[in-house]
Parts: C-alpha cells; sequence; structure tokens
C-alpha cells in the first residue's frame, strides 16, 4: 500500500512538472513568434503586420501600430560580382505605418553592395514619423543580374520608439 501511495505522488509530480514546461514552452513560442518593437522583423511585400511592445505591462498605444510593406519602388543594386564597378547602387521601398487614426507613407533606401546594416545614424536607410524610428537593415533576395519579382521581396526591419 504504501509503494502504490508513493507511486502516485511521484507520478503526479511528473505530470505537474510536464505540465508547467508545456506551458513555458507555449509562452516562450509566443514571444519568438511575435513581432515587437525594438527587436528585428522581416515582412514580405504586401504583408502587414502589428507590432507589440516587447514589456506586456507597457500601457502606451505601441500595440496598435501596425505596417505594411507596401512595394519596392526600385531595385538598382548592382549584383555583388560587380559591385566594384559600381557607384551609387541603391534599392528603394514603400512602406506605410498606422498608428490609431494616424498613417504615415515613408519611403526607406538601402545602399546596394552590402548584406545587412545597423540602425545606427545614418539618415540614408531609416525615417523618424509618427514617433517611431524606422529602419531597412536589409532587403532579398539581393539581384544577381536575372529580374526579381515585385511579390518575392522580403525586407529586414527594425523600428523603436522615438
Amino acid at each position: 500500500m504504501f509503494m502504490k501511495t508513493k507511486i502516485v505522488l511521484l507520478s503526479a509530480i511528473i505530470v505537474f512538472i510536464l505540465t508547467a514546461l508545456v506551458g513555458c514552452a507555449k509562452e516562450e513560442s509566443k514571444l519568438i513568434n511575435a513581432n515587437h518593437l525594438d527587436m528585428p522583423f522581416y515582412l514580405k511585400a504586401n504583408e502587414v503586420i502589428s507590432l507589440i511592445p516587447l514589456n506586456p505591462g507597457n500601457n502606451s498605444s505601441d500595440s496598435s501600430l501596425s505596417i505594411r510593406f507596401k512595394k519596392v519602388i526600385h531595385d538598382w543594386r548592382c549584383p555583388k560580382a560587380s559591385c566594384y564597378l559600381c557607384y551609387g547602387s541603391e534599392a528603394q521601398i514603400q512602406i506605410l505605418l498606422t498608428e490609431q487614426n494616424k498613417q504615415s507613407s515613408i519611403y526607406l533606401t538601402i545602399p546596394g553592395c552590402h548584406d545587412e546594416f545597423a540602425c545606427d545614424d545614418n539618415l540614408y536607410y531609416r525615417k523618424d514619423t509618427l514617433g517611431y524610428r524606422i529602419c531597412l537593415l536589409r532587403l532579398d533576395p539581393y539581384p544577381t543580374g536575372v529580374p526579381v519579382d515585385s511579390t518575392n521581396y522580403t525586407a529586414k526591419l527594425y523600428i523603436s520608439k522615438l
């Protein structure tokens, strides 16, 4: 009888621990799959996402910010094999930001011949609007000399509150 009680008690403890671990894993995956302010994220052409604050206790209106990668204006980046021959190659995209009743359409430009940029004080590939700083860190696919369908582009963006 005493052995049965031990087995039942041990089984209950194991089930409790496993349930707790599965619950924590689900919460972590929600955080990883969500798009947050102050964290880089990817946005496909014509895709719309909402950004949520990294701190869920934040009572600001950050959770109402939505981003749309409207279109690629142009992609004049030189193929990387030809970068030594190019000067001034660049790509430009249009992003639409909406926060509550306010909307802002901005154009972000990124120079060619580089894989990825950091969001720093370089005014070339970042814009400030609606109280946010928006940085274009990367635009894929990088041209190889073959035309790219405009719906196949993906932008890596970083957005922070000013």
